[in-house]
């Protein structure tokens, strides 16, 4: 079985990247013992999706999502901080989807993000709902409040160190209760182990 496949996304959400992007992200995946499982059902197709990614805690999280993304083929639009963009890495991160944001605008990420996402039809937005790899108390709502903006539904993506696994879950409805979605979410992701536990 291949560790990922473009099969496991509707079309609509390929990216037709080169068939060797594909390739070097299934080997990445391969060389570390890797897989993706489950994937997006085809009732999605052409539909917006937020999908959250979690347990964040390590810059391994970043690398297995890259190379799951690029053996999915996922045209996906995820958020950075912008001084990442500015370098060498930058043209490759927008190419794969990312969208520079200034931190140090607070109140004006997510909105800056909205604006940009709004223009994009039928894609799918990644997201990490702590914000950050150190230990959260509270998850960060922004991706509740892009999803409510730009009328989408969330997919959960964990990363699960324990199994080598990326679980790409099923669609989760929102409640349109914040509290209670968090709660939700906090208790569906707390099976998955990270790579750093003690920083989730």
């Amino acid at each position: 079985m291949a560790s990922v496949s473009n099969k496991q996304i509707p079309k609509s959400f390929r990216a037709n990247r080169p068939k060797a992007l594909q390739w070097l992200g299934r080997t990445v995946l391969t060389l570390f013992g890797w897989k993706v499982k489950g994937g997006i059902d085809q009732e999605y197709d052409n539909k917006k999706l937020v999908v959250i990614v979690a347990p964040h805690t390590s810059n391994w999280d970043g690398i297995f999502g890259v190379a799951a993304v690029a053996g999915l083929d996922a045209r996906i639009t995820f958020i950075g901080k912008h001084t990442v963009f500015r370098y060498g890495l930058g043209a490759f991160l927008r190419y794969m989807g990312g969208i520079p944001v200034d931190r140090s605008k607070p109140g004006g990420i997510i909105q800056d993000a909205i604006n940009q996402i709004k223009g994009i039809e039928g894609s799918l937005i990644a997201m990490s709902p702590e914000g950050t790899r150190s230990k959260v108390k509270e998850w960060k709502t922004g991706f509740l409040r892009i999803a409510k903006e730009i009328n989408a539904q969330i997919v959960p993506a964990s990363l699960d160190f324990s199994k080598k696994e990326i679980l790409l879950g099923n669609v989760f409805k929102l409640s349109g209760d914040n509290k209670k979605d968090i709660l939700d979410l906090k208790k569906y992701y707390s099976v998955f182990t990270a790579k750093h536990p003690e920083k989730y």
